[in-house]
């Protein structure tokens, strides 16, 4: 893939208005693809072997992103195109990850992937309704402000759902993933859902198949141009397996191992049993080579049109991408959403109990042992029956609590959002309001969880988490040439994997069982025997004592503390003392991220 800038498009509806907004983003180092009507449809900047189009009389189609089609294929599915909507049965026969926009007849239509990686915003600009994968390229052209607010929101950590959707500009709304956009002259715009969670039955036998096969075609998405790829080969269950499929491509392949500073770390041991096995290059990379966690913390970084999650680790994503591009790899494969998606937190025990009550104890006995569990704190959240909306008034309630006990986050709705020590009164205040209206702040993503189980909502939750910091990580490293691509986010694997009966992917007696059987074919028998991974955390331990100076100077002309969102000598003690105790290192990070993020957004 060639281009060394972020990408970026806008999409506008075939009317006059429209023609005439077209100017707003000038003609200058911009591309424009058309309606068939000869107004503009789709502007912006992408790489030279971006979109795949084609044209069938009166309609129009382009798959921006990465998938298994091409210009004949994309062609004759539009000669076939009568509805607007008929345009998306396409999405379901594509594997790989990409946003789908087609005009019909005037009408355009757009959607983009159910895990968030690819998104799509809604804004008015000039009276005119326009749809772009990002929100910062809708607030220059509505003229529009970020919001304090907004960014309160945002150093809660986990931010739940639907707050994790809002953009920082109000005036945007953000299209939910599972549903696509229409915009079509004289009517407002609006959405329809095209995607619901499928009932998690399927036995894992058949869902083995079911991801193998999904599997297969995602990789090979990303290596049918051929060329060099390089796969992360950390050693562990999700990124392993994508190496060996990848191999099997027509692409070269290039691996690669990133070290660590704990010698009880045994990533390394099994990426060395892995490589044994798999063609190509390989790099191998000391953690002592490369930039510490919080390395160049202090330093101004290009941001997003959201705050970069995965801020301590930003110098080391940047020195391993500057050097697979001296390699000159094309893309880099990710094993990102695998914990996420291969994986059932113990929730799906409140599906099993009632199907399969003797299961269900011996399973939770199970979990109780790993996890440490009082039977009667187990039981207590097991049988919680606050629906979704209650559970998150209560935790909007409780944002400077300590944190609950695993036991209620794991077999709930998940995991309640807390403020870390340093957040002001003045935010917790902020976060509250907001939390508590979310009903009139996303209209297009009512307050209802994202799937009626709890373990589906949890995963979901869970993965959309992983792909907006994927999707940043993307930004931040763009201008390297060398894209992240993760196929565990892609929408056939999503399926496959929340098809499964939860049980064959929680159990608490087995690692990922569900990807064991269904690559089985694929790998050597004693790499699916893993059944752990590595942990970084002494790896930020000592990053955050190398770069304390630097995070202290952070807190000196904190823009955070102008805007009155935190206290900057509690925070300059956390990072210069003990760390707080029961707070996690995420809770930092999205501190950092939101600091960085406002000094590059100045607004009143």
């Amino acid at each position: 893939m060639s281009g060394h800038r972020r990408t970026w498009f806008v999409v506008l509806p075939d009317t006059e208005a429209a023609a005439a907004v077209a100017a707003v983003w000038g003609t200058a180092d911009r591309r424009a693809l058309h309606h068939p009507s000869g107004r503009p449809w789709i502007l912006g900047h992408w790489p030279d072997d971006q979109p795949v189009t084609a044209q069938a009389g009166a309609v129009a189609l382009a798959v921006f992103g990465t998938s298994d089609t091409d210009t004949h294929h994309l062609r004759r599915h539009a000669a076939h195109v009568r509805d607007p909507y008929d345009a998306h049965t396409l999405a379901a026969d594509l594997a790989g990850s990409f946003h789908l926009i087609a005009t019909v007849h005037g009408t355009v239509t757009a959607r983009g992937t159910l895990s968030g990686l690819r998104r799509l915003h809604l804004a008015d600009v000039d009276g005119v309704p326009v749809l772009s994968d990002r929100a910062d390229t809708l607030a220059a052209a509505a003229g529009l402000t970020p919001s304090t607010e907004r960014l309160a929101l945002r150093l809660a950590h986990p931010l739940p759902h639907p707050a994790d959707t809002l953009p920082l500009w109000p005036g945007i709304t953000p299209v939910p993933p599972h549903h696509t956009a229409e915009i079509a002259p004289g009517r407002p715009a609006r959405t329809r859902a095209h995607w619901h969670p499928p009932a998690p039955e399927r036995p894992r036998p058949d869902a083995a198949t079911a991801l193998r096969h999904a599997l297969h075609r995602a990789v090979a998405a990303r290596t049918r141009d051929g060329g060099l790829v390089a796969a992360d080969l950390s050693g562990g269950l999700d990124s392993t397996p994508l190496c060996f499929l990848a191999a099997d491509g027509p692409a070269d392949l290039l691996t690669v191992t990133i070290g660590s500073l704990d010698p009880h770390h045994d990533d390394a041991a099994w990426a060395d049993r892995a490589a044994r096995h798999l063609p190509g290059r390989r790099l191998v990379l000391p953690a002592e080579e490369l930039p510490a966690m919080f390395a160049g913390i202090d330093a101004p970084a290009p941001q997003g049109d959201e705050p970069f999650t995965w801020t301590r680790t930003r110098a080391r994503d940047e020195a391993v991408a500057r050097l697979l591009a001296t390699h000159g790899a094309r893309l880099r494969i990710s094993g990102e959403g695998g914990d996420e998606i291969l994986q059932a937190l113990p929730a799906y025990l409140r599906t099993l109990l009632p199907r399969h009550p003797a299961t269900a104890a011996r399973h939770l006995r199970g979990h109780r042992a790993r996890l440490r569990w009082p039977l009667p704190a187990a039981l207590a959240a097991l049988t919680d029956p606050r629906p979704y909306p209650a559970w998150l008034a209560h935790a909007a309630d409780r944002l400077t609590h300590p944190a609950p006990p695993p036991t209620t986050q794991l077999l709930g709705w998940g995991t309640e959002p807390r403020l870390p020590p340093w957040a002001t009164a003045h935010t917790a205040d902020l976060v509250r309001d907001q939390l508590t209206t979310l009903d009139d702040t996303a209209p297009l993503a009512p307050l209802a969880p994202l799937a009626p189980r709890h373990v589906q909502h949890q995963a979901l939750h869970m993965l959309r988490h992983s792909a907006s910091a994927m999707r940043q990580l993307i930004d931040a490293t763009a201008h390297f040439g060398v894209p992240y691509t993760a196929p565990y986010l892609d929408d056939q694997v999503l399926d496959a994997c929340l098809a499964a009966d939860p049980a064959t992917r929680g159990t608490p007696f087995a690692y990922k069982p569900l990807l064991t059987q269904a690559l089985a074919p694929d790998l050597p028998a004693d790499l699916l025997r893993r059944t752990g991974k590595g942990d970084f955390t002494p790896d930020t331990h000592q990053g955050l004592a190398r770069h304390r100076p630097q995070l202290a100077a952070l807190t000196e002309d904190s823009a955070l503390a102008r805007a009155g969102l935190i206290d900057p000598d509690a925070l300059r003690r956390a990072c210069l003392g003990l760390y707080p105790p029961h707070t996690p290192y995420a809770a930092l990070d999205a501190t950092l991220a939101c600091e960085h993020w406002l000094r590059a957004h100045p607004h009143p």
